[in-house]
């Protein structure tokens, strides 16, 4: 009876080694596409806005409102550019004068989260984030600029 397992037991053994043994069939899965840039294009309301010049005050509406137009030309590899559209309208709670900010230019964008702003009024260097329809600007460069500024996709 030992006999008689043994022999039906060892083909069995023998053809599941085989099997595990054999070419690999399974095919590996595509590696996921890169992401690459966002595309910012879109009209913008301000959130709020921090920095040097608001003394590291947050501003929000309604002291602070604006709009940020962005139209992003297509990627060349991991950078894109664009021109920029700027108004901001600041009241001062204690006297009730607008201070006005507005500004036109062109942005580059890049896959590391890097921000360059050209414009009339300021050339900025910072970062970028989009996290659904809030696109945040921090400037780094130059000193008297550093901010942030957080906006919100029409």
């Amino acid at each position: 009876m030992k006999r008689r397992l043994l022999m039906l037991f060892v083909p069995v053994l023998v053809a599941t080694l085989v099997a595990g043994c054999g070419g690999d069939d399974t095919v590996d899965p595509e590696p996921p596409a890169a992401e690459g840039l966002p595309d910012l294009s879109g009209t913008y309301n301000l959130v709020s806005l921090s920095g040097v010049l608001t003394g590291g005050i947050t501003l929000a509406p309604p002291v602070a409102v604006g709009t940020f137009t962005l139209v992003q030309n297509p990627a060349s590899g991991d950078t894109a550019t664009g021109t920029l559209t700027l108004s901001i309208t600041v009241t001062n709670p204690l006297d009730g004068s607008v201070i006005p900010i507005e500004d036109q230019g062109t942005f580059t964008v890049r896959a590391d989260g890097t921000w360059e702003q050209t414009g009339q009024l300021a050339q900025n260097i910072g970062t970028y984030s989009l996290a659904g329809n809030v696109l945040t600007v921090t400037v780094t460069e130059p000193p008297p600029n550093v901010g942030t500024t957080v906006w919100q996709r029409q």
